[in-house]
């Protein structure tokens, strides 16, 4: 390793070590008014100019609007925005982003497949990537749920949800599943792609799975990562860490990784379980009812005390067991 590189490690790896923990609170709790437009939510893009949180499902072509009300505790469903031009009539929208007064979208999980839309729904386009993250194990559906953009427009990112088919084992009681977070200079197309280790699938049932659900771009360097889990007959975890890419180890040119891949240096922000559940409901098992199957993460706005809004919103897949819901924290110290 060149000296100069070792010490750029070295002083990310002080600068972590010194911060510290983010002070979370809940924020909000808001239950969706349960309708065909807010099921099965699986990715989110905040619009600070118009105080709205853009909502791709994973079920229909469509962008649903979020309208937040003046202090960030409630919604009203707006008018769903079509996509239209697209070349390919298979849909799993998963992550969604705004750039360029328009979307970018993961509109397939398992090919994968990520678009470009102009503001009025029209595809412009589309991104390839590494043909690798389509090696997914079966039966293929633990392919890219997440997407993010850095605040300068640089840099999008993404990361498959469970280890590729090369790569190792989905998670289990003892150990996560180990994933590649892909970072793409839009620019010139560049990549760069790092390990990161999840957390097991810990207290709960004997079966199950946990894996990247979601990405939120703090800057060019540093991700918020959304963790999720699930367990029959005992529900969900979820939990959102913070890793600096520049504390990790380039892996495109990996053709496998390993347990001695060396992994991202992460940070629990929350572990949402833990979370006071307020007057929270849920007509499903959860080990705390503010759980829900929480899929999109996204980033809202700061406020005067200086903490940052960070919007968690839930797929219900169409079950009424489960809830359509935005869970808005307050963190500080991000």
């Amino acid at each position: 390793m060149r000296v100069g590189r070792a010490l750029v490690i070295a002083g990310a790896l002080a600068f972590l070590t010194c911060r510290r923990t983010p002070r979370v609170k809940v924020h909000a709790l808001f239950d969706l008014p349960r309708m065909h437009s807010t099921h099965s939510l699986s990715g989110t893009a905040f619009d600070p100019a118009t105080r709205t949180l853009f909502a791709i499902p994973d079920k229909d072509p469509m962008i649903v609007p979020l309208v937040a009300n003046a202090d960030f505790t409630a919604f009203t469903v707006g008018t769903p925005l079509p996509l239209t031009g697209r070349v390919d009539t298979a849909w799993d929208g998963e992550g969604l982003v705004r750039a360029d007064g328009g979307f970018i979208a993961v509109t397939q999980e398992t090919v994968p497949l990520v678009e470009r839309f102009d503001a009025t729904g029209k595809r412009t386009g589309a991104i390839t990537l590494p043909a690798h993250f389509a090696m997914q194990a079966p039966p293929g559906n633990k392919g890219m749920e997440s997407l993010t953009i850095s605040p300068s427009g640089r840099f999008l990112y993404t990361a498959n949800e469970n280890a590729l088919v090369m790569d190792g084992s989905p998670s289990t009681k003892t150990r996560g599943t180990i994933v590649r977070i892909l970072k793409r200079e839009l620019a010139t197309n560049k990549d760069i792609e790092l390990a990161y280790r999840t957390e097991p699938l810990g207290a709960g049932g004997a079966t199950g799975d946990m894996g990247v659900a979601d990405l939120a771009a703090v800057d060019d360097d540093v991700l918020l990562v959304l963790e999720r889990g699930f367990q029959p007959d005992y529900g969900n975890t979820v939990r959102i860490f913070r890793v600096d890419l520049r504390t990790g180890t380039h892996v495109e040119g990996a053709p496998a990784l390993s347990d001695a891949t060396p992994v991202l240096t992460k940070t629990l922000i929350v572990d949402i379980g833990t979370l006071p559940p307020g007057s929270a409901s849920h007509p499903g098992p959860e080990p705390n009812p503010i759980l829900e199957n929480y899929e999109a993460l996204a980033l809202g706005p700061t406020l005067a005390d200086r903490s940052r809004l960070l919007f968690v919103t839930s797929d219900d897949n169409a079950s009424a067991t489960q809830v359509p819901r935005v869970l808005v924290l307050a963190v500080s110290g991000l």
